[in-house]
């Protein structure tokens, strides 16, 4: 029997499989990720179905993932990563609470079709309720089979049905791990890498959070290779403190190589080990350990990032010695400025005013410490973007004027620096220097190519540019080198999909956003009017009255540095729909000279007047 005949000969047995799906999904390994249930609905829907030869990782892309049909594989390993987390995250259900379930699905390496195997046990016995997730979220988790059928069917009937499938199951198999099996053209076209944390040897706390912030310098400083591609830290962040098989995470991540090593501070010294290793075989390229003072601990990172550049460089064909000193930037002058720097990047990334403010003084008091700390500028300048987005400067003027010097500190601090150009491009915008900021961002690109956080940010101010469709392909970019992405990019995401008109792609990413400001309920009020839902766009409308009575769409644009008259018109259109006030009305207007006015607020006001 084919297997797509199955649901049509034997309604008991997929049905017992679309409740084994729903108790999946309801189970509390699957319940806090949609995107998991629904990838797994997905898989068993449509291999059921008989259609295991459409499971590829771009046909998943676009019906799972939501993916633009310029999606490409060999750049955007997100299918493989997740189909790795999915096939880990059955794995523990089956351990643990679906250890006496009658039917087994598990997702095989090399192929994206699942496998499914009957228990001991009678079908039936699976509880009906365990498909009320998949009933009641059909984002989530799709109907499998519409029709529910409370037959009873045994180990023996489902042999006789499902021998012949196992058939058909094998060959799609063997045929999904040809055209599904991860790709490796990004690793032979660059080659890519992924750096562990570091591992902190010793009982000082403090050490955890200095051997992280060196392990994301690394990052970062190897992300300005244009000859390397560069998983982000935060995708490497689940690997912390496991036994690792360095096969296992290229196969995750889809890359070449990996770096791992360790830090241990003894007395007034420190010792760091460091290796690289081949993905393919597990075989180590190079290792070394590096016994120095305390004070040269950032000589050493930078030593370690040289070497892994002129190591993989080489076999492309040679890093030039230019991209060497691109790499090779200025350290923190002490160990004090970097944790000092560390704590304010912690209260940055929670995106609040009150931690925004924590993380603005901490900067500053890096810098203290180190006058020359280009990076710390280079936070001062994100963390003064965030308080203007956000509604949350108390003067806007300036809080634009403290970013503008923090970026010109910065860039001439260490221009070849891909994250000085990024804060000196976001400076020019909110000074409504459009060409330059456009200048400083491509530059910024160019130099750091890899570095996923910039990338993202870059995307977050592309559509003041009128560049929407652009930041739509870096904030993709970014996401495929930062998959397990940290909480901060969802407002950026949210705003980069809502200008990019995909709308529940910003929806998504911004109900996902942590304690809420007036501003996230408004990008949410405009997704839903867009989308079509009228009463979620209303009652976030309501929550942004009630947040901050005051607000327009047009002031908002004009003191994010103004936006042109394409992404003007969309984000006042949506405000409009959605019942939030558009405009700055004419009696307050006066008050408002530097206001950048949107066209059709100038007509609505002209209309008014008449």
């Amino acid at each position: 029997m084919a297997l797509a005949q199955l649901h049509h000969s034997d309604p008991g047995f997929v049905d017992a499989v679309r409740r084994q799906v729903g108790r999946i999904n309801s189970s509390s390994v699957f319940r806090t990720s949609q995107r998991r249930q629904k990838f797994l609905s997905y898989l068993v829907h449509e291999t059921l179905a008989g259609r295991g030869d459409r499971l590829k990782a771009y046909t998943i892309a676009l019906e799972v993932f939501d993916r633009p049909a310029t999606f490409d594989a060999a750049v955007d390993p997100l299918v493989r990563i997740e189909a790795g987390r999915l096939r880990d995250k059955l794995r523990e259900y089956y351990a643990s609470e679906g250890r006496h379930d009658p039917i087994s699905i598990a997702l095989p390496k090399g192929s994206y079709a699942p496998q499914i195997e009957a228990r001991d046990a009678q079908l039936s016995d699976i509880p009906a309720s365990g498909d009320t997730a998949a009933a009641e979220n059909p984002d989530a988790a799709p109907v499998i089979i519409a029709a529910a059928h409370s037959s009873q069917v045994s180990r023996s009937d489902l042999t006789r049905v499902w021998a012949p499938a196992v058939l058909v199951l094998l060959a799609i198999a063997v045929a999904g791990w040809f055209l599904g099996r991860p790709n490796t053209a990004l690793s032979h076209a660059k080659p890519s890498i992924a750096v562990l944390p570091f591992d902190n040897i010793g009982d000082d706390p403090k050490w955890t959070r200095l051997s992280d912030g060196i392990t994301e310098d690394a990052i970062t400083d190897l992300s300005h290779s244009k000859d390397l591609v560069v998983i982000a830290r935060n995708s490497t962040e689940v690997y912390r403190s496991k036994p690792v098989d360095a096969r296992q995470v290229g196969r995750e991540l889809g890359v070449k190589y990996v770096l791992e090593g360790s830090i241990q501070p003894i007395g007034d010294r420190v010792r760091v080990t460091a290796q690289l290793i081949e993905t393919d075989a597990g075989t180590h390229v190079w290792s070394e350990r590096y016994d120095r003072p305390l004070a040269d601990i950032f000589a050493v990172q930078s030593e370690v990032t040289q070497r892994i550049a002129a190591t993989l460089g080489g076999y492309e064909g040679a890093v030039a010695e230019a991209e060497r000193r691109i790499i090779r930037r200025k350290p923190p002058a002490t160990l004090s400025a970097f944790e000092t720097y560390l704590l304010g990047l912690e209260a940055k990334h929670e995106v609040t005013g009150e931690s925004l403010a924590r993380a603005e003084q901490l900067f500053l008091k890096a810098i203290e410490l180190d006058r020359q700390f280009a990076r710390a500028y280079v936070a001062l300048v994100d963390t003064y973007f965030y308080q203007i987005d956000l509604s949350l400067a108390s003067s806007v003027e300036a809080t634009i004027e403290k970013m503008k010097h923090a970026a010109e500190k910065a860039v001439s601090l260490d221009t070849n620096d891909g994250k000085t150009h990024y804060a000196m491009g976001l400076a020019s915008l909110y000074q409504r220097k459009p060409e330059q900021a456009a200048t400083e961002f491509a530059r910024a690109e160019a130099l750091a190519p890899s570095d996923a956080d910039m990338l993202l940010s870059i995307a977050w101010s592309l559509p003041g540019l009128g560049q929407s469709q652009r930041a739509v392909e870096l904030a993709d970019r970014a996401l495929a080198l930062n998959p397990h992405y940290p909480d901060w990019y969802n407002q950026g995401l949210s705003y980069v999909f809502l200008f990019g008109e995909q709308f529940a792609r910003s929806i998504q990413h911004r109900l996902l956003v942590k304690s809420p400001a007036a501003i996230d309920h408004a990008f949410l009020a405009i997704a839903y009017a867009y989308s079509g839902r009228t009463a979620e766009a209303q009652g976030a409308a309501a929550k942004v009255r009630l947040t901050d009575p005051a607000w327009t769409a047009e002031q908002y644009l004009s003191e994010s540095g103004g936006f042109p008259e394409k992404e003007a018109g969309l984000f006042v259109n949506g405000a409009r729909r959605s019942g939030l006030e558009p405009c700055v009305s004419a009696d307050r207007i006066l008050e408002m000279p530097d206001l950048v006015r949107v066209k059709s607020c100038d007509a609505e006001r002209a209309n008014k007047a008449g």
